[in-house]
């Protein structure tokens, strides 16, 4: 079976490296409008493979998992 791994907005936090604080401002006000079409809501936890993969890119996160 082929699963997709999600994320929580921490531990994408920590993979990016960044303060609470500022990565919250990165998705709620930097990105929100992007994000908010791809289904974002700012109290939501965990983060769909969409919107994983554009702040990935966006932060230029390298995951190697």
């Amino acid at each position: 079976m082929n699963r997709t791994r999600l994320y929580t907005k921490k531990e994408l936090r920590l993979l990016a490296g960044v303060s609470e604080s500022t990565f919250r401002r990165y998705l709620n006000k930097k990105y929100f409008d992007e994000l908010q079409k791809m289904g974002y809501e700012k109290k939501q936890k965990i983060l769909t493979p969409t919107q994983y993969k554009y702040i990935v890119d966006k932060l230029v996160i390298v995951n190697d998992e």
